[in-house]
């Protein structure tokens, strides 16, 4: 069967003996076209928290379903996840859904740029991803169509600097020339600042940090918890810290699945999409409403209030165990856990000679773990990994593990792929 998929779902993004295309999932296992089944890590972009095909979830589509999916005018499970999230999310004073994490994360730049009549947006170069919208997507490799007056500058949160060069700069106009991030701030009138802490050692003293900055300066704080969003916990990060954004953004884990997505925070910047307030055209879609789409949100989220302490546990033992089997293979040099939060962890390729590129050494660790049914390409906990698929996972980890050791013993680690090198998603060529 021939696949379409582009960008994070396309072909070399993946190992070679990777399936393209899937046609089942229940729990944490998936079904290829081709009859192999696997366990799966990536759980369709990290949005599958409960498992794939949760009945309670299901059954709530199903429901709506039956009583039309799309309708001229508001149907009332848009109410009702609106005040589920006011409830628990502690920034969301107002809320505005969309169908994904883009749709909202641009809505917010619009809102703080109305809001505060300043252009400049600041994003963390230690984000790999926010949005397909033009502010973010123009700071990446892939932006052509994309207008180059762009008002967006990178800062860096693990060093809380600003090297202020033009997000589309070539490597001519790259410098050394980093100030702090403060003393930038004061100099230029800036928008707003975002953030998605689920790629980033977050932690409360440099969330608090941006807070007061933007305080101080009058800068609209956007937090991007379209990952961390229930996964880090019920309320995300800034529940989890107790620093609330100005706005922020969910999606992913909030529908299981299914395609939603909500804008939260401060009333007063939402008033600004009212004919009467403002002159902002915030968010509107066709589909935005969809009833089966909003109430398999509501069973969702309704559901999670157990899972995210789980995925925590499990997440921890995972990592530990994957910690211990990685050091036995002695491949601590080149493989680590990185379990700041341990409901999110992450494998970090690193190398200390010229034997090998990093990609390729990620690319034959997949390689081996989709020969023992494991589809790893990050690690994804949800509700339905249990102790049963980690000691699986971790049994097939002993093996690839030992095959890229002897692999980099040789200095062959390339010539032992299978097919391709994986790539990166923003990339010229």
């Amino acid at each position: 069967m021939k696949h379409y998929a582009t960008y994070s779902r396309s072909d070399d993004c993946f190992s070679s003996n990777c399936p393209q295309v899937f046609i089942k999932g229940s729990g944490c296992h998936v079904t290829s076209d081709d009859g192999r089944e696997f366990i799966d890590f990536g759980m369709a972009l990290r949005s599958v928290i409960l498992g794939y095909c949760n009945p309670i979830v299901d059954e709530a589509v199903k429901k709506a379903i039956d009583k039309g999916v799309c309708f001229t005018r508001s149907n009332p499970y848009e109410g009702e996840l609106k005040e589920l999230l006011k409830s628990i999310i502690p920034c969301a004073e107002e809320v505005k859904l969309g169908k994904n994490g883009s749709d909202v994360t641009h809505a917010a730049v619009k809102l703080a740029r109305a809001y505060t009549g300043r252009n400049l947006v600041l994003i963390a170069e230690e984000n790999p991803f926010i949005s397909t919208a033009d502010f973010f997507i123009g700071t990446t490799l892939v932006n052509d169509g994309i207008p180059r007056d762009e008002t967006v500058r990178k800062y860096s949160y693990n060093n809380m600097n600003v090297n202020d060069r033009p997000y589309n700069a070539s490597e001519a106009d790259w410098n050394d020339n980093y100030i702090s991030l403060e003393e930038y701030v004061g100099q230029h009138n800036i928008a707003a600042i975002i953030l998605d802490p689920s790629t980033i050692d977050i932690n409360r003293e440099k969330l608090q940090y941006i807070r007061d900055l933007c305080d101080k300066y009058g800068i609209i704080m956007i937090l991007d918890e379209v990952i961390s969003g229930f996964r880090y916990g019920m309320g995300g990060v800034q529940g989890l810290f107790g620093v609330k954004p100005d706005l922020c953004t969910l999606g992913k884990a909030m529908g299981n699945g299914y395609a939603v997505s909500a804008l939260c925070g401060r009333k007063e910047l939402f008033d600004l999409g009212l004919r009467d307030k403002g002159n902002v055209f915030l968010l509107s879609g066709t589909y935005f409403s969809n009833t089966p789409d909003i109430a398999a949100a509501i069973a969702c989220v309704r559901e999670l209030q157990e899972v995210p302490e789980y995925i925590w546990e499990t997440g921890q033992d995972f990592s530990d165990r994957l910690r211990v089997t990685i050091h036995s293979a002695k491949m601590s040099p080149y493989m680590q856990i990185n379990d700041w939060m341990p409901c999110n962890p992450l494998i970090v390729y690193e190398t200390y000679d010229d034997k090998f590129a990093l990609l390729e050494l990620k690319t034959l660790f997949d390689q081996e773990m989709v020969k023992q049914g494991i589809l790893m390409p990050y690690i994804a906990i949800s509700a339905s990994h249990t102790k049963k698929e980690i000691q699986q996972t971790v049994d097939a980890a002993e093996y690839a593990l030992s095959v890229c050791k002897k692999a980099i013993d040789s200095g062959n680690v390339k010539e032992s792929l299978c097919g391709h090198c994986e790539k990166p998603v923003f990339r010229k060529v």
